[in-house]
């Protein structure tokens, strides 16, 4: 008779069949798991691509669901908008309507009436207490300022400052109740693409509401008067006279400017407006309303933005900054050193001097243009000492402490384009 096997052993042999089950049963998962994710990265490679061709409404179609619209924030996706047909209105076409809805009761019409003429423009309530923001073209000249209210209601306003450099202008009305303000929103998270809405009176059609798009922004315009409007947002929706001071809104009717100008051959709308950025129309409005006016600095020179025309016929040693085409004798800007050109030649319909100092700072700010010359100047007042980075002859130097002189229309024209 054979002795039995030793219980250690036959534990030990439980042991060994338990592991190797294991191992296999592991094995087993980790094959699954592995065709698993091999099946599920091929499942977001098609995603992707379906997404990529034609968006995530291909994608909701694919699984059976038919959107009209998808709204977006800045966290992401936010909302989708199921087909319906017994709804009356797009998702997009209820955002417009919201906007309008809101916004229209904070805009007015402005008429100007005098003896011998009568202009008319918008404006926009920005505040309860009767202070409306417009353009300072509309309200230039002298008459009786009439103020009309989106209820119909009229009321006298009184001017209380304009800017003409930037085309800002601000009046006040009594009131015997609160107005509607508008929402104001900074206009530095603005991109091109954005939807963006006009309301206005175009052509005296009241309260008109428009859509397009920012189209670009950082735009530099010459008005009318001779003076450079910097930093402006330019927008395809559609604006004509009589939109001049209302507001372009966002898609969530936050006022994001105040609609100023459109580049026109024939004085009607094609396709390329423009709006003053609300900060803009904040710190300038606020200035009118404390003061009654605006003092800003500006250096006493005849300049000219550099472009690779003039820096190729001059052969300059930069490509960027402001020429210096002459200082205004015995100025400020003369007295401390700045130099303008000597070699006279025609620019357009202009004449400027080569060979003056290039700016290329100012008190260590880079300066490549008018637009970091203006945003500059904006902080500053005619009772302030800058150091003038400049080249000279090739060289790199600072005239320190150059006075500034107080910015005016006259001298804004003194910065050729």
């Amino acid at each position: 008779m054979k002795d039995k096997l030793p219980l250690s052993r036959i534990i030990l042999a439980c042991a060994l069949f338990v592991v190797v089950v294991s191992v296999l049963v592991l094995l087993s998962l980790w094959t699954v798991r592995i065709a698993s994710q091999k099946r599920s990265d091929e499942l977001m490679r098609e995603i992707e691509n379906v997404t990529a061709q034609g968006g995530e409404s291909a994608l909701l179609a694919l699984a059976g669901y038919q959107v009209d619209n998808i709204f977006h924030s800045d966290e992401g996706l936010i909302l989708f908008e199921e087909g319906n047909q017994s709804w009356k209105y797009s998702a997009d076409e209820l955002q417009n309507i919201t906007v309008y809805e809101r916004c229209a009761p904070s805009v007015v019409e402005i008429y100007v009436s005098s003896d011998l003429s009568q202009s008319t423009g918008c404006g926009v309530i920005i505040s309860s207490s009767g202070y409306i923001v417009t353009n300072t073209h509309v309200v230039s000249q002298d008459g009786v300022i009439t103020v009309r209210f989106h209820d119909g209601t009229q009321a006298e306003a009184t001017l209380v400052g304009s800017d003409p450099i930037t085309d800002i202008a601000v009046i006040s009305v009594e009131v015997t109740q609160p107005l509607t303000p508008v929402s104001l929103l900074s206009a530095d998270e603005l991109v091109v693409g954005q939807k963006i809405i006009a309301i206005g009176s175009p052509y005296g059609y009241s309260w008109s509401q428009s859509v397009g798009t920012v189209s670009a922004l950082e735009r530099t315009v010459t008005s009318s008067t001779g003076v450079s409007l910097s930093g402006l947002i330019q927008t395809d929706a559609q604006i004509n006279p009589g939109n001049s001071g209302g507001p372009l809104l966002d898609s969530r009717g936050n006022m994001v400017g105040l609609v100023t100008a459109i580049y026109s051959t024939s004085g009607s709308s094609q396709g390329v407006s423009f709006a003053i950025p609300v900060d803009t129309v904040v710190d300038v409005a606020g200035s009118l309303i404390r003061d009654g006016r605006v003092s800003r600095g500006t250096l006493d020179i005849l300049s000219v933005e550099l472009n690779p025309m003039i820096v190729d016929y001059a052969g300059l040693p930069v490509s960027e900054g402001i020429l210096i085409s002459q200082v205004v004798p015995a100025g400020e800007a003369d007295r401390a050193g700045l130099r303008g050109g000597n070699t006279r030649v025609a620019y357009g319909n202009s004449v400027i001097y080569l060979g003056g100092d290039i700016i290329t700072a100012l008190d260590g700010v880079p300066v490549t243009g008018y637009n970091d010359y203006y945003a500059f100047m904006a902080d500053t007042a005619s009772t302030d000492r800058v150091d003038v980075t400049v080249v000279r002859d090739g060289q790199t130097l600072t005239v320190k402490n150059v006075q500034l002189v107080e910015q005016t229309v006259e001298n804004m024209r003194w910065l050729v384009r």
